[in-house]
């Protein structure tokens, strides 16, 4: 005698799909790494010092490891089933502070201004996939 029912529908979906702990831990990694390097990039006066060439290069690898995490939980928004205003908030920061950071002289706060759009935009697609319903579910026929 089983005490199973035999009515019951099991869903198996992969680890990457129905996890959100691991997707957010990573865009909020994304988050702090992006607001560090502006941080250690922001720079009103500027003087070829050794400090200050310094503090721009470990900037710049922040940014460039913030940048990595955003678009690697962008791509992993895509694949878990978001919506697409997610995936694109979630890659905010890549896109828009990333690359004024790469693009931009070290005098500049272009990376600053792009930061206030981004960051935000990256915490509501945080929100956003974490609130989203429609995760790769199956729907009952």
């Amino acid at each position: 005698m089983s005490s199973q029912n035999g009515n019951e529908r099991y869903v198996v979906r992969p680890w990457w799909r129905g996890r959100s702990l691991p997707w957010a831990a990573l865009v909020v990694v994304s988050i702090v790494l992006t607001s560090i390097a502006l941080e250690r990039t922001a720079f009103f006066v500027y003087a070829p010092v050794p400090e200050f060439i310094e503090r721009l290069r470990v900037g710049r690898l922040f940014m460039l490891a913030g940048s990595a995490a955003s678009l690697a939980a962008a791509v992993w928004s895509q694949v878990r089933g978001n919506p697409l205003w997610v995936t694109i908030c979630v890659a905010a920061p890549a896109a828009l502070v990333g690359l004024a950071t790469m693009i931009m002289t070290p005098p500049s706060l272009t990376p600053q201004i792009a930061g206030l759009f981004a960051l935000p935009a990256a915490l509501a697609g945080l929100i956003g996939g974490l609130l989203s319903r429609n995760q790769g579910l199956v729907p009952p026929p």
